[in-house]
């Protein structure tokens, strides 16, 4: 399995380049006027019986927290986007085999349906590999790997 390196871009810290490089890509399009109102990290609190559920008299319980990696307002959509990034995602190959969405899917594909549940917000998947490649142009390779490998100088300390 392979880990992301945390890296920081305008003074925002992310845990993957693909987080960043997604989010130089959001800044640019709110240059453009395309959206607006970007928020990074924003969270939800999550429950078993629902959110506004007036025919249930129990009381609401938490069972967790739901972390994003953003959310933005799309002026062409009309409404607020909730993305989250991962660097795998489960898809089936022509052959009809599988692959794996890497450690952790279930428990997200999970607190997703919870939120749809709870706020009736769907979120939006997306792959990383395309805007780890932004964060390397963007930044410069060079200092991407100066930044990696003083990472990896340390833990071996």
């Amino acid at each position: 399995m392979a880990t992301s390196t945390a890296v920081s871009y305008d003074g925002i810290r992310f845990a993957s380049k693909a987080e960043a490089g997604f989010y130089i890509h959001l800044k640019a399009q709110e240059e453009k006027g395309n959206l607006s109102e970007i928020v990074t990290q924003p969270s939800w609190d999550l429950y078993a019986c629902g959110h506004d559920n007036i025919f249930d008299f129990r009381p609401q319980m938490k069972i967790g927290k739901y972390t994003a990696d953003f959310t933005y307002l799309d002026h062409f959509l009309e409404q607020q986007v909730v993305v989250d990034i991962k660097g795998q995602i489960p898809h089936t190959k022509p052959n009809g085999k599988r692959v794996s969405g890497g450690q952790g899917w279930t428990a997200f594909r999970l607190r997703c349906k919870i939120l749809k549940a709870n706020y009736d917000i769907d979120v939006e998947v997306v792959a990383g590999k395309e805007y780890t490649e932004l964060y390397n142009k963007t930044v410069g390779v060079s200092i991407a790997r100066k930044t990696t490998y003083a990472r990896r100088k340390r833990k071996r300390i």
